[in-house]
């Protein structure tokens, strides 16, 4: 929050049309915001006092430049990005939108709650089936805030040397301190699995030891999300390190055919001959239903044409039901 003197001086100017103090206030709470570390804030409020569209894609390069000299030149622990699909282009429960939009909201208004002593929601465990739309939904929060997706890459966060996975946990949040983001750590289970496991040697109960001391103790202003397709393997003081937990299903019948007329909308066809192909989607994700999409947007476009049958849906269909019956899942 900006400081106080700072506010009245700003509506002073306001109030008595004097536009130079009122541009050289704003550029002082835009300085003051950078010193409290609030980097993508004060891009914000410039880019609002210039009155100009800044390009994102050169905010990223100079925050991923800023962010590289942090780390090991050859270890590239993580990945950013800045999602472009929203709540609006997915299909999802509405009780999750619900949960979404009130974790957003808290974060918008982090300084209101933090003056008061609350702390908002700001770390998320999901969990559920592959295929559910865990990664997608953390995408899309990212999106609607506003700030770049910090995706912790496991191929280099976890390694074969004694403490040395423990040692980078401590860099991803480290990395995320003076700065926000969403923060994802996909296929948690790979580091959160419990210690009691007979299977796993000395080393996970070190691994996620650092987890917890680190969320526990990190103060950044920033959406941290776990998910796991494995939640009984989570280690058991791990899930009441987050402040809600979200179980993903698989879809509805409903929410099947939502998906695929959303994504086919581009083409015209039988959108509603999907619906007698229900019955042997029983098992679908949402990932399977968007392969079917796929599918069939391919041979349309390879056959040079915009219109699809209900054969193509057959074909596409047939083709996911043998691909969901070799895969191997609890679910």
């Amino acid at each position: 929050m900006a400081r106080a003197d700072l506010l009245k001086k700003l509506f002073s100017s306001f109030t008595n049309d004097d536009r130079e103090l009122f541009i050289k206030t704003a550029h002082e709470i835009i300085d003051d915001e950078r010193k409290k570390n609030h980097a993508i804030l004060a891009d914000d409020l410039e880019m609002v006092l210039n009155g100009s569209k800044k390009n994102y894609r050169n905010t990223m390069h100079n925050m991923k430049t800023m962010i590289s000299q942090n780390i090991d030149n050859d270890v590239r622990l993580v990945e950013f990005y800045y999602p472009d699909k929203y709540f609006e282009d997915m299909i999802i429960p509405k009780e999750k939108i619900v949960q979404f939009e009130e974790i957003i909201r808290e974060f918008q208004n982090w300084d209101v709650l933090m003056c008061n002593g609350v702390t908002p929601t700001n770390k998320l465990l999901f969990y559920g089936p592959p295929g559910c739309g865990k990664t997608l939904c953390a995408s899309a929060i990212a999106a609607e805030v506003g700030i770049p997706l910090m995706y912790v890459r496991y191929d280099a966060l976890v390694s074969s040397y004694l403490g040395e996975t423990a040692s980078n946990i401590k860099k991803v949040f480290d990395l995320a301190k003076n700065e926000s983001f969403v923060i994802l750590f996909d296929e948690f289970d790979a580091i959160g699995r419990s210690r009691n496991d007979t299977t796993e040697h000395g080393e996970i109960k070190r691994v996620v030891n650092t987890f917890l001391q680190q969320i526990d103790n990190f103060k950044g202003r920033s959406i941290i999300i776990a998910a796991t397709n494995f939640e009984q393997s989570l280690d058991y003081a791990i899930w009441r390190r987050f402040d809600d937990t979200i179980r993903f299903d698989l879809p509805s019948n409903e929410e099947k055919s939502q998906l695929f007329s959303l994504r086919l909308k581009q083409f015209n066809g039988p959108v509603q001959a999907f619906k007698t192909f229900l019955g042997c989607t029983s098992l679908f994700s949402y990932a399977d239903i968007e392969n079917i999409c796929k599918t069939i947007m391919r041979k349309c476009i390879l056959d040079g044409r915009r219109n699809y049958s209900k054969k193509d849906i057959e074909a596409a269909v047939e083709k996911q039901k043998l691909l969901v019956s070799l895969r191997k899942s609890q679910y």
